[in-house]
């Protein structure tokens, strides 16, 4: 199956209100030169924690909120979106 969805973006230098309240949405975490970090957030965003390893880094946020129908998909969805961007891989826990 061939999805589209509809993806609203917002660029952050911190998470902060409203936004801190959203739930299920991608978080992309990149700097001006490199995509770091394409994530989901399933819990509130207040929640959310950068990876340990890329902390030191100097980075920004991307939240992406995806439409209603489509947020079934959103682990397909961030995983397609970190192969696009080449993001730096994340090792499994």
């Amino acid at each position: 199956m061939i999805l589209k969805p509809k993806i609203s973006w917002f660029c952050l230098n911190r998470l902060k209100t409203p936004y801190v309240y959203w739930k299920s949405v991608i978080v992309i975490l990149e700097n001006p030169s490199k995509t770091l970090v394409v994530d989901v957030s399933e819990d509130q965003l207040s929640t959310y924690r950068p990876p340990k390893e890329i902390i030191n880094f100097k980075f920004f946020y991307k939240i992406g909120k995806i439409d209603d129908e489509n947020i079934k998909y959103i682990g397909c969805i961030a995983q397609e979106l970190q192969k696009n961007m080449k993001a730096i891989p994340q090792p499994k826990a």
